[in-house]
């Protein structure tokens, strides 16, 4: 399986990008404040060397000093916000260049006009333009307010002309910058949202990688737990049956290896097609897939025995559980079959039934020769017997009873498997069943120590059903609770009438939706069954560890028998049990009217 990992960006190992930074005031504000002391600096060296008249010295001298001064100010608290946002620094450095062109009376040094309102136009608001207008008008009008009478025929136009541009040049260059602050500002954003979006998609990158990984390695393992599947076969395919999985196990009992069956064949063609077609017919299916998985389709799941046909033609009786098959998105996308060899499981089966079949015919006859003659030489007046000869005949005679009913009960499990089981229904007063057991079981129940009590409406509980098999059910549960019972123990035989609702619960009292049963239970304070056997506990000739311990006599069918007279009637057979505790034995039979 192939895993797809996202490709993605190195990691910088040189640190963080560079990310261009928001003009901020304070900053341009330091800018301004360094150009500023530069460009004064050119000037005193320049007033220095001569290069411009000295007019007025003091006013010179006041100027040079403001301005150094303000400069020192701004840039020992350059770091102070209060400071760098305020206009006070750059008015400063107007009110030097106005005191420097009063004392030089002269025009180059507006020039120095130029870093003070380049730092008032950056500023964070339009206050800041309206300060260089005002500044400038009022640096221009110096010379006309010292009374320069040069001045006095430029003053007029220059106070007009002059702080116009700035403030034409203010508002554009203000503009500008917050145009550009702006923009740089949704650009820090922007990078900042694609730093995050990165962080995001490395996230889920390595998520994805992880569940990549995940699901290759549960893909492996599936993989794994399927091929070391040699004893079963694991057939997968898609909905029209075109097989997709294909396991050692189905290669062995068909046969064929996968590559020459994956994506290639179909599951039908392991199938007796006859078998196909009547299942078709018997279900109403368009076509012989629809009829294997017809079951599966409506229930979810289906068990059943399918014939398989393997490459060299021979035929397998295999038991197939068929499951829907769903693909990574949870839709159906074909169909799981896991099938288990039963050819010879139910080959010896058949042959079991056979043996048993045959062996009851055989013993019957016999048997019954045995005692007909028994009864005639115990009952002959002509040449009676003595009471040491009777008391032989009579054990000879009670242990062929005791082969008789055995082979009875081989004869009635082999009916019941073949089907040929048929009941004799009338109306049966269950009350004089328990009581028959009771009676049937008081001999033995006496012997053994153990009490038995009845407890049975006075008047009768009444169902259809037959009889004879009845009688018999209730007297193998009677009898089994009587040879699993101690000394000193109790076995009670109980009737009751009861409901029950369509989701098979019990209740006491009649509901509208309820249907109306009679509930026969044999409760025994004896040895109990343990946890794990109880799920064998109705299986043919099966028993359990405790009769096994005890050397309780039996072969096992007596449950056997119960059940299925018990499910032939159209009720359930229900047990409780705790080990060394008791057992309780619940046989519930529809009575058909309330």
């Amino acid at each position: 399986m192939s895993v797809a990992v996202l490709d993605r960006p190195a990691p910088d190992r040189a640190g963080p990008s560079r990310r261009p930074t928001a003009l901020r005031p304070g900053r341009e504000a330091g800018r301004g404040t360094l150009s500023s002391a530069v460009v004064f600096g050119v000037a005193a060296v320049l007033l220095l060397a001569g290069a411009l008249p000295v007019a007025e010295p003091t006013l010179v001298h006041a100027g040079l000093a403001v301005a150094f001064t303000a400069t020192a100010v701004a840039w020992t608290a350059r770091r102070s916000p209060a400071v760098a946002g305020s206009p006070a620094v750059p008015t400063a450095h107007l009110l030097a260049v106005g005191l420097l062109y009063a004392g030089t009376a002269s025009p180059t040094t507006l020039f120095l006009l130029l870093s003070p309102l380049w730092v008032l136009s950056t500023a964070a608001t339009r206050r800041g333009v309206a300060v260089a207008v005002a500044g400038t008008t009022a640096v221009l009008a110096v010379p006309y307010l010292l009374g320069d009478p040069a001045a006095a025929a430029i003053v007029p136009g220059a106070l007009l002309l002059g702080p116009l541009v700035v403030a034409v040049g203010s508002i554009a260059i203000h503009e500008n910058t917050r145009r550009v602050a702006d923009q740089a500002r949704d650009i820090e954003r922007l990078q900042r949202e694609q730093a995050a979006l990165l962080a995001q998609v490395r996230s889920r990158a390595d998520e994805l990688d992880t569940a990549s990984r995940i699901l290759a390695a549960r893909a492996q393992t599936m993989t794994s737990v399927i091929d070391a599947v040699t004893e079963q076969s694991i057939i997968g395919t898609d909905l029209d049956g075109t097989i997709r999985v294909w396991n050692p196990g189905a290669e062995k009992m068909l046969g064929v290896l996968r590559p020459d069956v994956v994506r290639r064949r179909s599951i039908l063609d392991f199938h007796l097609s006859e078998e196909l077609t009547a299942a078709a017919g018997s279900t109403g299916a368009a076509t012989p897939l629809s009829a294997l998985v017809h079951v599966a389709r409506e229930e979810g799941s289906d068990v059943r025995d399918w014939t398989y046909v393997a490459a060299d033609g021979s035929r397998r009786t295999v038991s197939v559980a068929v499951t829907p098959r769903s693909d990574d998105r949870g839709v159906h996308a074909g169909w799981n079959f896991v099938g288990t060899d039963m050819t010879e499981a139910r080959a010896t089966e058949r042959m079991k039934d056979q043996f048993v079949s045959l062996i009851s015919h055989e013993l019957r006859t016999p048997l019954s020769s045995i005692l007909g003659y028994l009864e005639l030489v115990m009952d002959d007046e002509d040449q009676p017997l003595t009471d040491e000869q009777r008391q032989y005949l009579s054990t000879v005679e009670r242990n062929a009873q005791r082969l008789l009913r055995l082979v009875g009960d081989l004869l009635f499990t082999a009916q019941v498997d073949s089907g040929r089981f048929s009941l004799q229904p009338a109306d049966v007063d269950l009350a004089a069943v328990v009581r028959a057991a009771e009676e049937t079981a008081r001999v033995a129940a006496a012997a053994a120590g153990v009490e038995i009590v009845v407890d049975v409406p006075p008047d009768g509980l009444v169902v259809s059903g037959d009889a004879v098999r009845l009688g018999q059910a209730c007297d193998n549960l009677v009898s089994n609770a009587v040879k699993f019972t101690r000394a000193g123990g109790q076995v009670r035989l109980s009737l009751r009438p009861g409901w029950q609702l369509p989701d098979g619960e019990l209740v006491a009292e009649h509901r509208p939706d309820a249907a109306p049963v009679a509930l026969l239970s044999v409760a025994d304070t004896g040895m109990g069954i343990p946890a794990g056997e109880r799920g064998q506990l109705f299986t043919r000739f099966f028993r359990s560890s405790t009769a096994q311990r005890n050397a309780v006599p039996g072969v096992g069918l007596g449950l056997t028998i119960t059940k299925a007279i018990t499910t032939a009637h159209g009720g359930s057979l229900d047990l409780v049990s705790v080990e060394g505790e008791g057992t309780t034995f619940t046989m519930t039979l529809p009575r058909g009217t309330a």
